[in-house]
């Protein structure tokens, strides 16, 4: 009876390799396929120029300080015999130290707001750290640095 059971031991682990034989694959080819990403995912900013206040809600509300504002100009309008000077800032992430907490794009006042999450880019990988800093422009999705604003 031993000698019988031990002939047939290796039948269940057969039955397990089989069943998972024609079950489709798991693994994606990954650059060629890419997976649909969920819509809340955190990957990299976007931000709208246009609808930002220059407040730096979102660089105050940063934990690993990974945002900064940098004055990009200072605007300045004449109301009655006073000049008003307004410096507009807006923010620069460096990816290094980024944990991708949302902090910052819940922090952002503007509705709709300025800082968003970009749930289409996730690559992040660089050859070097400084192409890990994007700058203000470089989150706005333009090629570079708009005319007028100083670097």
């Amino acid at each position: 009876m031993i000698e019988r059971i031990k002939r047939l031991s290796h039948i269940p682990p057969m039955y397990v390799t089989f069943k998972h034989l024609f079950k489709p694959p798991i693994t994606i080819q990954y650059p060629e396929v890419r997976e649909e990403l969920p819509p809340r995912y955190r990957a990299r900013h976007r931000f709208v120029i246009e609808r930002c206040l220059s407040c730096g809600a979102c660089a105050r509300a940063c934990p690993n300080e990974t945002i900064r504002m940098k004055l990009v100009r200072v605007d300045e309008k004449k109301v009655k015999d006073r000049v008003i000077k307004k410096k507009i800032q807006y923010p620069e992430i460096y990816y290094g130290r980024c944990m991708f907490c949302g902090l910052c794009v819940e922090a952002c006042p503007p509705k709709p707001k300025a800082l968003l999450w970009s749930n289409k880019e996730m690559e992040l990988a660089e050859y070097t750290r400084e192409e890990l800093f994007y700058p203000y422009w470089k989150l706005a999705g333009l090629s570079e640095l708009p005319e007028g604003d100083k670097q």
